[in-house]
């Protein structure tokens, strides 16, 4: 496993623990990981490695700006996909963005059960029992960039 791969994996733990315990993603991280992955990318590739993250990052904050615009993602969340694109290629980035709305949506699909689980039991889940997004770009940042999983 590469240095750029074990800070990226660092940063979207921290990230994901941090949106389930305080339903944000703090910019100082995001900023963090978007110059990181930059600069390795730079330090890495050169120029065509530095465009490649740039292009990867704007990749994923096109893809994901309609949902956030509908408000079914947060800004966070968006943020912390373009420091996986920074980190990665435009392939990988589309990878785990893919990925992780499906990994979210299983995870979403778990607590809407588990809610009607517990409403059939006379008991009601709290408002925070949801899933952030940042959990399943987690998850599918650690398949794809481990090489567990690649379709493109």
């Amino acid at each position: 496993m590469s240095l750029s791969t074990s800070i990226l994996w660092a940063l979207v733990v921290i990230a994901a623990t941090w949106d389930v315990w305080q339903r944000r993603i703090p910019n100082a991280l995001i900023l963090t990981g978007l110059l990181l992955g930059l600069a390795l990318n730079l330090q890495i590739g050169g120029l065509p490695g530095l465009l490649g993250g740039l292009g990867a990052a704007a990749l994923a904050l096109a893809l994901l700006i309609g949902p956030f615009a509908m408000k079914v993602m947060g800004g966070g969340d968006v943020k912390l996909a373009m420091v996986c694109g920074a980190f990665t290629d435009w392939r990988t980035v589309l990878q785990i963005i893919l990925v992780g709305t499906v990994i979210h949506g299983v995870l979403a699909l778990a607590v809407v059960l588990a809610r009607r689980v517990a409403q059939a039991r006379g008991s009601v889940l709290p408002d925070r029992a949801q899933v952030p997004h940042a959990v399943g770009f987690a998850a599918s940042t650690f398949i794809i960039t481990a090489g567990y999983l690649h379709f493109l």
